[in-house]
């Protein structure tokens, strides 16, 4: 697409279009999207840019009340790219483009499902003191998940001055939003579309997020063996752990250099080679600026958010932004979680072959997120930053720990359940074997460390 000067698109907005120029603005995307011309652009952007005012009054307001029903949540906002715009256009042949209902956006990211339930009839009752109304459908897809297993909450409100834009908030627990995030994650590192055309994207990729949905206890043996399958045939682990490994320690580097204070903004953005950039504020005015002004001059097409913590942690902020900054995703859990009862199942059933598969995978999952730890390790020993700061240092102290537990209990779960039988001989002797093979390089690598 071709680029529009920052200066044309900072100009003030008004009411320049009729229903009908967007009308007719969305006939000719429609007739050929790949050669979008430089007015139409124009005409995009400026319809973004006018969702300003309404999108920061709703995002202030709604995160008051957030931050009211618990001091763990997460507010952002963000203003939809118009490659998404566009695509949307494409996907919905008689929506009006001015009339979408997500082009800018609100999401409260809450600990829980009832803090977000809490939330929710938080706004209900007090709907007379806010700033906003609520236009249309509310969607509840926490109680009815979507086909794809996405679960939230949808409001659409405009403000009470008479401004019909429409700003859509979200209201998901972290859990919901960790598997969401990973979707996103998938579309960006395989160049899938997921997010947009399901299992029309990738069947097998389609599902293989739906059943990362489920509870792990709700899911069938077949069902686990699909998660692994589909893992293994991927790389998806090691694809994923390898970019979240990259980014990691220099994105921990970064946040490390800040001055945190007890209520932050910040600014985070990520392109298609999937390296964050992330910037602090303290007040919203000067966070809000430095959106719009990044939004503006955005020539890489880069993912834009703005963020706020009530308690700036680095583990809480690249958790529930994983898509943003590559470096962990809650959701890796369930999958290793899922392998792990795969080995376990596979060496109940005496499949022999199987169970080779999904136990040297699974070993060299925790192999490579072992190296991972002890990379993390090694940088917390010379980083100078943390050593200066006391709260730095136990939370990044208490992040590793909680890493390094983390895999042991899956690992030394899944053991537990390999008891020998006779039965599972053959499956027995070469498990055994595997994990002396694995204990001596762990203890080999962790006598190097303390040298």
């Amino acid at each position: 697409m071709a680029m529009i000067s920052a200066t044309v698109m900072a100009k003030e907005q008004g009411n320049k279009y009729s229903n009908k120029d967007y009308k007719r603005l969305g006939d000719r995307i429609r007739s050929n999207p790949k050669e979008v011309s430089d007015n139409d652009l124009l005409m995009l952007q400026e319809l973004r840019l006018s969702y300003k005012e309404p999108l920061a009054t709703i995002f202030k307001s709604i995160q008051r009340a957030a931050q009211k029903v618990d001091d763990d949540c997460i507010c952002t906002y963000r203003v939809k790219r118009i490659e998404s715009i566009i695509s949307k256009l494409l996907r919905f042949p008689e929506m009006q483009v001015n009339r979408a209902e997500d082009i800018a956006g609100c999401r409260c990211i809450m600990s829980s499902t009832e803090k977000v339930y809490e939330l929710y009839h938080r706004v209900m009752k007090n709907k007379d003191k806010l700033p906003f109304i609520i236009k249309g459908t509310i969607h509840d897809y926490i109680e009815k998940p979507k086909e794809s297993g996405y679960r939230s909450i949808h409001i659409n409100a405009v403000l009470k001055d008479g401004d019909n834009r429409r700003i859509e908030i979200q209201l998901r627990a972290l859990e919901h939003h960790n598997w969401a995030t990973l979707v996103e994650i998938t579309d960006l590192l395989f160049s899938t579309k997921l997010k947009e055309h399901g299992k029309n994207a990738s069947d097998d990729l389609f599902t293989f997020h739906k059943l990362l949905s489920v509870p792990n206890e709700q899911l069938t043996k077949s069902e686990k063996y699909f998660i692994a399958d589909t893992a293994i045939k991927y790389a998806y682990m090691e694809k994923l752990g390898t970019v979240f490994a990259r980014n990691y320690l220099d994105v921990r580097t970064q946040w490390n250099k800040m001055r945190l204070q007890r209520n932050h903004f910040f600014l985070i953005s990520t392109g298609s080679d999937g390296i964050p950039d992330f910037k602090g504020f303290i007040l919203f005015e000067e966070a809000e600026k430095a959106y719009f002004e990044k939004f503006i001059n955005n020539e890489e097409n880069r993912n834009i958010v703005l963020t706020h913590l009530k308690q700036a942690s680095f583990t809480k902020i690249s958790v529930a932004y994983s898509n943003y900054f590559l470096t962990f995703n809650n959701t890796l859990n369930q999958i290793l979680l899922n392998i792990s009862d795969s080995v376990v199942n596979s060496y109940r059933d005496n499949k022999v072959k199987a169970f080779d598969t999904y136990y040297q995978h699974f070993l060299d999952i925790i192999g490579f997120w072992m190296e991972k730890q002890w990379l993390e390790i090694n940088s917390f020993d010379r980083d100078k930053h943390a050593k200066n700061s006391l709260k730095m240092r136990t939370e990044w102290t208490n992040s590793i720990r909680s890493g390094v537990e983390a895999l042991n209990a899956v690992f030394s779960t899944m053991h537990k359940k390999l008891r020998f039988n006779p039965l599972y001989l053959i499956p027995y002797i070469h498990m055994k074997r595997m994990q002396k093979l694995f204990c001596e390089e762990y203890f080999k690598r962790e006598a190097e460390r303390q040298r």
